[in-house]
């Protein structure tokens, strides 16, 4: 059964096409989460998906009114609940926690959602670009998931970037089967 956490943060909606459809979705967690929840839901599942934004230290909830983030739904307290699970993990730098703390499964790197992101990468895009490509980036990560191996990915994403434009080829590049 999967377990399922992922922000309301409006420029991460495009993930939940990976988890929308499917039958096995056994919990669903947001940024209301407490830590006790987020425990016993990943302590409980079979497979995890964690989506959003964050970094190597782990899952952000969704940030303050400053814009600042300041709680991680998912970190290295969570780790001794992570170890043996199917995980995939979709936000920016989610393989360097995952290699970090030694789990295993398909972890993103960082992956560009916003325009400000764009620019500190220097990667020429339009906001419409972004959001569609997006869009079409989390439908065919679906479909791999649905139809692939965790450990094939990476591999048939790459293959399946039809635009091949600076946005696309670092978003699509950046997918990762950890060991």
């Amino acid at each position: 059964m999967l377990t399922v956490i992922h922000t309301t943060d409006p420029t991460t909606q495009a993930l939940r096409h990976l988890y929308e459809k499917r039958e096995d979705v056994v919990c669903h967690l947001t940024e209301t989460a407490t830590n006790a929840e987020v425990v016993h839901a990943i302590a409980n599942a079979d497979s995890l998906m964690m989506l959003g934004h964050g970094n190597e230290y782990g899952l952000f909830s969704n940030p303050n009114s400053r814009g600042k983030y300041e709680r991680l739904l998912v970190s290295g307290r969570h780790v001794e609940f992570l170890r043996g699970k199917q995980c995939v993990g979709i936000w920016c730098r989610a393989d360097e926690f995952a290699r970090r703390y030694g789990l295993h499964g398909l972890f993103s790197g960082m992956i560009i959602s916003e325009m400000d992101e764009a620019a500190l990468y220097d990667i020429s895009t339009t906001q419409k670009e972004l959001v569609e490509e997006l869009d079409k980036f989390a439908r065919r990560l679906t479909f791999c998931i649905n139809h692939y191996g965790l450990e094939e990915i990476p591999l048939q994403m790459k293959a399946l970037d039809d635009k091949q434009s600076p946005l696309t080829r670092f978003n699509y590049e950046r997918l990762f089967w950890i060991e």
